[in-house]
Parts: structure tokens; sequence; C-alpha cells
């Protein structure tokens, strides 16, 4: 029990340090943009509006992002669970982002196997989790990559399900961050602020809506500069 609850306090403690974090960079410039407008060395301009709407914006999405994670770590995230071929979710998933990619200039593939079992699940929470996923590949691989959404039926014959997976030949996960990549607003590379690298709660987000399906969202990753794979086993209850 004392392991546990300190345990608790230190993931209380980092959580409340990045949170600190996250929020002292808008808080930080729109100080010092009101300080400038204040000493009339900058102006009230179009430019400078939105450069503070921005941080703004920033801030609010930092707030529902934290409010989502919560609530799905928590399980009070409503389900809206019905019987689904698993193919049109991925399919839909994939359209959504398919002018993205081309834009970017990524291949999207999409390998989806014939004969899938049916699914009891929210396909609105899983399209929610398959495009983050696809989102974040596409974020970490340059153009000319390839990035590979999959869905095949689970080798269990006991349980049954489907495994959906993303998997890119992009930035790559060194080993030591694997165990990592699900916390909150963790970030493999630190550089990457809220504005360029997401705000880190993403995949947090994504692993609770998966686990409130009684599934599994893991990574795997051969190291920098090879790729990772998000995979998604979904149960068929």
């Amino acid at each position: 029990m004392a392991v546990r609850l300190g345990s608790v306090e230190q993931t209380r403690r980092r959580l409340l340090a990045d949170l600190g974090h996250e929020i002292r960079t808008p808080v930080a410039t729109l100080e010092a943009y009101l300080e400038a407008l204040e000493d009339g060395v900058a102006t009230l301009d179009a430019a400078t509006t939105e450069l503070l709407r921005s941080q703004t914006r920033r801030l609010a999405r930092l707030s529902d992002d934290i409010g989502s994670v919560s609530r799905a770590e928590e399980g009070q995230v409503r389900m809206d669970k019905r019987v689904v071929h698993p193919e049109s979710v991925v399919t839909a998933s994939a359209d959504a982002v398919a002018e993205a990619y081309e834009t970017k200039g990524v291949h999207l593939v999409r390998d989806i196997a014939i004969g899938l079992p049916t699914l009891s699940l929210d396909p609105e929470r899983i399209g929610q989790v398959l495009g983050n996923l696809l989102d974040n590949a596409l974020r970490h691989t340059p153009a000319g990559g390839t990035v590979t959404i999959s869905a095949t039926a689970t080798a269990s014959a006991e349980t049954g399900g489907a495994e959906l997976s993303v998997a890119d030949t992009g930035d790559g996960i060194p080993a030591e961050h694997l165990r990592h990549v699900f916390e909150r607003f963790y970030r493999v590379d630190a550089s990457r602020d809220r504005a360029h690298g997401g705000s880190g709660i993403g995949l947090a987000i994504a692993k609770a809506l998966v686990e409130a399906h009684g599934g599994q969202l893991t990574v795997s990753s051969p190291g920098i500069g090879q790729g990772a794979t998000f995979q998604l086993i979904l149960p068929c209850d």
C-alpha cells in the first residue's frame, strides 16, 4: 500500500510539473506581448491579434485535452457501442486524413484483410483513436515515407477479435522511451513544443479509450529512423 501511494504521489507531482511546463510558454508569450503593447513597443495590428488568439486557443485546447484524458482514464466517457464491421472504421479514418497525407507527400497504404469478425464498439471513439495515430504517424514521417493502416483477425481462436495497426517509416522511437509513450505530456523529442508536436496527451487518451473497449494499445519500434508501429487489439465482445 505504501509503495502504491508513493507511486501515485510521484505521478501527481510529475503531472503538475508537466502541466506547469505546458502552460508556461503560452502564458509567457501573452505576458510579453501585453507588456509590449502597454509600452508602445508593439502595435495591436492583425498579426499581433492573431498571435495572441493562437496562444489563448492553445490554452483552451490544453484544458479540453486534460478534461478528455481524465474522463477517459476514469471510465466516464459515454460509449455508443454497436456491432460494427472494423473495416468500415478503418476506411473512414483513412479517408479523413488522405488529403493531409497527399499534401505532405507521405504515402498512405491500406491493408484490410477479408472476412474480419464484427466487433462491438463505439465507431466514433475508435475512429478518434485511429485518427490520433494517423495524425501522429504523419507528423513523424517525412515526405516520401509510408504509413500503413491495416486490419486483420486476431491470431487467438479462443477470444476472437481484430488487430488494427498504424505503422510508419518515420522517426522511430528509442527503446528507452517506448514504455513512456502513453504517459500524459510525454514526448520522445523534448524539443517539440505543443504548437509543433501535439499536446503529449493524445496517446494517453487513445490508450484509455481502447482499454474502455476491453482492448489493448501497444507500440513497438526498431529504433531511431526505423519507424514505429501502434497496434490495437479489440475483442469481439
